[in-house]
């Protein structure tokens, strides 16, 4: 298992290195390997700086997010416009340089392959950050099927080539500003700076995955050191402690903002189920589609798929009982004359601080989508659960330009 080269400055247990933590901890329990890095669960002790203050750091002040174990992907040539628009599921080459996109790509059978984050810098140069998988040698296949000259894309896995971390939170601006980075409450949300720091190039993008203000910043592993060095200026400037935060802390932000993972909301070739396979309209990704006008990957499956019907719906549930159910675990209403029926399972879940709720994502029957309520069993006795669509927590403050540079000590409400 590697250690990140933002991991010594994040940790907060004290009296326990890398090695320790490690040799004391349990996979999946205490942390997860991303991509062959640990990210911890927290970054601090469960009795006094926790989960819970780390999300409540996110969600009223300042804290960061190490994002560096993402796998990244550089894609670029005259062609690589072409290339991308023909894997994702809407173009992406007619977009302004300098932009972060979300995008989606399918196999040809229109369940989704993956979805990720495209940088475009300019027509001819791209990064793709996808959280888990390598997919540099099904690009090379469909650069190959579409003809594409070697020397019109170059795909290269450029994983190691940068690290990162997610400055998230209603001061996430504030702190960048404390750190000379000018201007950057002016940035509109997915909209990519590039600044010299350090010796070298930093981009900033205004956008993460907290359902809140904040920015995502990438530079080299040589500039680490340098950044953390600005972050601590930064906390002596404007009195605040700008954690660190882990896994669930992450997971309780996004559920809140309805976002999804792969893995967790659908299933991908790290971890295939037939089952679990999923198209974007059923985990609530159409947005990401576009089916007129541009041929793509499993375009025509969709195309099906729209004509005749999806067979799920991704619904959110809450529910008052504190317990994490499994991933995977049945949904039960009564329908068809009070009959008890599974209707769906759960996809993931997580303790919401804010809202005193258990919430998560459900994967439904398409035939039972109109329900707003239903249950799961756990330990022998029927959790009641609410379902809804969209997301939980909408923050008008994570698209307002210019963003607000809060200065100093406070409680900021939701």
């Amino acid at each position: 298992m590697k250690k990140s080269v933002f991991f010594d400055f994040l940790h907060r247990r004290e009296h326990l290195d890398f090695d320790s933590f490690l040799a004391q901890s349990e996979e999946g329990q205490d942390y997860i390997d991303w991509n062959g890095f640990l990210l911890p669960q927290q970054y601090g002790l469960e009795s006094e700086h926790g989960a819970e203050a780390e999300y409540r750091a996110i969600r009223s002040s300042c804290a960061v997010f190490d994002v560096s174990p993402m796998c990244k992907i550089c894609i670029s040539g005259p062609q690589a416009g072409r290339l991308l628009d023909y894997v994702m599921t809407r173009p992406v080459s007619m977009a302004p340089a300098l932009r972060g996109i979300y995008v989606a790509f399918c196999h040809e059978d229109g369940s989704l392959k993956d979805d990720s984050i495209l940088y475009k810098f300019a027509d001819d140069d791209y990064l793709l950050m996808s959280s888990d998988i390598d997919h540099s040698l099904y690009f090379e296949l469909l650069s190959q099927s579409l003809s594409i000259a070697p020397g019109d894309v170059q795909i290269s896995k450029c994983t190691n080539d940068l690290c990162g971390l997610a400055v998230q939170g209603p001061q996430s601006a504030a702190v960048l500003w404390s750190m000379g980075f000018a201007k950057v409450e002016q940035l509109n949300p997915f909209v990519v700076a590039e600044y010299a720091f350090a010796g070298g190039t930093i981009w900033v993008a205004r956008m993460g995955f907290t359902a809140d203000l904040g920015y995502e910043c990438w530079l080299s592993p040589e500039q680490a050191h340098a950044f953390t060095q600005g972050i601590e200026k930064a906390r002596r400037d404007l009195r605040i402690a700008i954690p660190g935060y882990g896994l669930r802390a992450l997971e309780a932000c996004r559920l809140e903002g309805g976002f999804v993972v792969a893995g967790w909301d659908f299933a991908t070739e790290i971890d295939p189920d037939p089952d679990f396979q999923r198209s974007p309209f059923e985990v609530g990704l159409g947005w990401l589609v576009k089916l007129k006008g541009n041929d793509f990957v499993g375009r025509d499956a969709l195309v099906q798929q729209q004509e005749v019907g999806q067979t799920h719906v991704l619904r959110v549930m809450k529910t008052q009982t504190q317990v994490k159910p499994a991933d995977g675990t049945p949904v039960f209403a009564a329908v068809d004359g009070n009959r008890q029926r599974q209707v769906g399972s759960i996809n993931c879940s997580a303790w919401s601080w804010g809202m005193q709720l258990t919430i998560g994502n459900i994967s439904l029957a398409a035939e039972f989508a109109h329900l707003e309520a239903a249950w799961f069993e756990q330990d022998g006795c029927q959790c009641a659960i609410d379902l809804t669509q969209g997301p939980m927590l909408v923050l008008a403050r994570r698209n307002t330009v210019p963003a607000a540079l809060l200065i100093g000590d406070g409680d900021f409400p939701l």
